[in-house]
């Protein structure tokens, strides 16, 4: 796996992980989640499952940490919702709006690009120019 129990001990403090988990089994199902709700995000572009093959310190930082904290978030939604911190769902919106701005390509990865990469956006941007104000009054 992408990554493992030890891995999500990198961004919260192991006790409180041991209470959220309870075992190993719902921290496995919640980095299952989290690297399948990445890859719907990142698929199109990257080349993800090359990514995903990766272990220890060839693991791109920003894909690990946007894993990790989808896991987490998952975690404490699998074992008690109502008592998430605001620290931890803000960190899962944070992670979302970057994949949201990858996706559109608003922001980028240094990940290996599909098809040596895309010619342009498939999104279309539309308004127009700000108004101008053209009286002496």
């Amino acid at each position: 796996m992408y990554i493992n129990y030890n891995d999500l001990k990198t961004g919260i403090n192991e006790e409180t992980l041991s209470v959220i988990t309870r075992n190993q089994n719902n921290a496995e199902q919640a980095i299952r989640e989290a690297i399948a709700e990445v890859r719907t995000y990142l698929c199109v572009r990257y080349d993800i499952d090359e990514e995903y093959c990766k272990t220890g310190d060839s693991r791109d930082a920003t894909v690990f940490r946007l894993v990790r904290d989808i896991a987490l978030y998952r975690c404490y939604a699998i074992s008690n919702p109502t008592s998430m911190p605001d620290i931890r769902r803000q960190n899962y919106e944070d992670a979302i709006k970057l994949l949201r701005d990858i996706q559109a390509e608003r922001a980028s990865l240094t990940l290996t690009r599909l098809d040596g990469g895309s010619q342009g956006s498939n999104y279309v941007k539309y308004g127009g120019n700000q108004k101008r104000k053209n009286k002496w009054v």
